[in-house]
């Protein structure tokens, strides 16, 4: 997906779910890197949930800083979000944004790329600017998290409004919503979702 049409989709997801996007950000984190070995890398990360300021705690392990992260969301998460079990990284980098002042060279600030695969082979990209690498890295990633969790949010919000308004006969607003719907899809497969709330 485009950059464009990727933050109109976020505009999207925050007009609906408003008081319920879930917006996060990393208090802080330790990390354990065995540099021996096949370098296993192990996190300990405390998120916070900006709007209710509810904080938890993830753990997890993998090759490097921003994978072993990665991970340790999903483990936390995917339960809850299914589509996250899905999601892989297709690409990673990070670029010094050096100052054309010398003196400032230790003080530049890094940027962080993150491609990431959803269900279906659609690649959603994710940029951070961070005052360090391992902060770039775990913001971008943090933001491809959000991206998919609040999609799922959407997702069954939209679903619910659809039920709701094809109950009260209101084809103009059931048009309206099928035409989301057919956009927040295209995110990922959500079947399993759908599942769930059938059997509810």
């Amino acid at each position: 997906m485009n950059a464009s049409k990727q933050q109109e989709m976020i505009g999207t997801m925050k007009e609906i779910l408003q008081e319920s996007y879930l917006h996060m950000s990393v208090r802080s984190y330790t990390v354990r890197e065995d540099f021996e070995g096949e370098g296993e890398c192990r996190i300990s990360c405390a998120l916070v949930h900006q709007d209710s300021g509810e904080e938890f705690v993830l753990e997890g392990e993998g090759v490097g800083t921003i994978d072993a992260f990665f991970s340790a969301i999903k483990t936390r998460l995917a339960d809850d979000y299914p589509s996250l079990h899905d999601v892989t990284f297709s690409q990673f980098e990070i670029r010094g944004l050096l100052s054309s002042d010398t003196r400032l060279t230790t003080q530049a600030e890094a940027e962080a790329t993150v491609g990431v695969l959803n269900s279906e082979g659609r690649e959603f990209v994710f940029k951070a600017t961070e005052s360090s690498v391992s902060r770039a890295g775990m913001q971008a990633t943090l933001e491809a998290v959000e991206y998919f969790v609040n999609s799922e949010r959407t997702f069954v919000k939209i679903k619910e409004v659809l039920e709701y308004y094809t109950s009260e006969g209101r084809s103009d607003l059931v048009q309206k919503y099928t035409r989301l719907m057919s956009e927040v899809v295209k995110n990922t497969s959500y079947s399993e979702i759908a599942q769930r709330m059938s059997e509810a």
